[in-house]
């Protein structure tokens, strides 16, 4: 029999610093494991081996962050007329960020040790921007395409009534452009945008994750992960590596109710080498805080709450809320204020 399975996630995958698109449209491997495994009442597999899943999400960013420390708008915007240019102010500030994937996911499950799944996302990026420069007061950049697909393997082994053990291994395929451009104040014309503007890496980058679940009405979930580059793009640089410590409790209310809380550490790396096409003829060559490699990065803690509904024998929705409770970036960057995501699987 067939068996089908809806669910509704408002947080999901990574939660970074100031992240680009690519960093932020990457599925979590434990995520796209727990979405291929469904079980009928008796416990027993009663589906096909191939699942397909959907998942959107979208996060903002508002606001700016030094360490810790906030920051308004004028802190970071560089006024002439009254202050001296530093490295931490800028003719150019982006006010608001938007990031919003869309995924395709299929997934296998060889037996019942080994899944393997293949996903490719599309994303959009919208960016408000105020700045000093004539012309250019208030204005918007935006890009959108397919990005980096990835391909990820995952073993588990343990008793389900003892509790299971996950090791997942991955690799992301530099798909998603580093190379689009806009119009920004820098000069006449298109010309090359941040970091936060490019759907892709530009690298083979490898994700792993590891984790131990136990099992019963109320059960405990811990794992780390990592997302690990390598080498450098052709516009001359390398995100910087990714690492998270997850935890996630869940009770069971009923039969068709569970409930869920989950606290997760992130701390992610600035960008390795730059991108010498963003660079002004300056004594400080950085004309915003988003084209400086140094100003990535950070440490943030993100609370989430979630409820997971069984309506039917073949249907389920969860709703998961999260933003972070801590953030320490390395800033000025801009911080995030929360993500919101969607996920539909289909066993096919």
């Amino acid at each position: 029999m067939r068996y089908l399975k809806i669910c509704l996630f408002v947080f999901a995958s990574q939660c970074l610093a100031q992240s680009t698109p690519s960093e932020f449209a990457e599925m979590s491997l434990q995520q796209l494991f727990d979405q291929s495994i469904y079980e009928s009442d008796d416990g027993q597999d009663s589906h096909s081996p191939w699942t397909l899943t959907y998942q959107f999400k979208s996060v903002e960013f508002e606001g700016y962050l030094d360490g810790t420390n906030k920051l308004s708008f004028d802190d970071v915007l560089w006024s002439p007329s009254s202050e001296v240019r530093t490295a931490t102010n800028f003719p150019v500030v982006p006010t608001t960020i938007r990031q919003k994937a869309h995924t395709i996911a299929l997934g296998y499950k060889f037996n019942s040790r080994w899944n393997g799944h293949i996903s490719i996302p599309y994303i959009r990026q919208e960016t408000d921007h105020i700045s000093i420069i004539g012309g250019y007061e208030n204005f918007v950049l935006e890009t959108a395409g397919v990005g980096d697909a990835s391909v990820s393997a995952t073993y588990n082994w343990g008793a389900a009534d003892e509790g299971v053990w996950r090791l997942s291994l991955g690799v992301s395929l530099p798909t998603g452009s580093i190379d689009e451009g806009g119009d920004t104040p820098r000069a006449p014309g298109d010309q090359q945008l941040p970091y936060t503007m490019q759907l892709g890496s530009g690298t083979y980058d490898f994700p792993a994750e590891f984790s131990y679940t136990s099992s019963g009405t109320q059960d405990f979930n811990v794992g780390i992960s990592a997302n690990i580059r390598t080498g450098t793009n052709d516009r001359g640089y390398r995100l910087g590596n990714n690492y998270s410590l997850n935890s996630r409790y869940k009770i069971d209310l009923s039969p068709t109710l569970q409930t869920s809380a989950s606290l997760n550490f992130q701390y992610s790396r600035p960008i390795h080498g730059q991108d010498e096409s963003l660079l002004v003829n300056a004594p400080i060559p950085y004309p915003a805080g988003i084209t400086n490699p140094n100003l990535y990065g950070g440490k943030k803690v993100n609370l989430r709450l979630g409820v997971l509904w069984k309506f039917s024998k073949n249907y389920a929705v969860g709703l998961e809320v999260g933003k972070p409770i801590y953030q320490n970036l390395n800033g000025p960057q801009p911080k995030e204020k929360w993500r919101t995501g969607l996920s539909i699987s289909k066993s096919i």
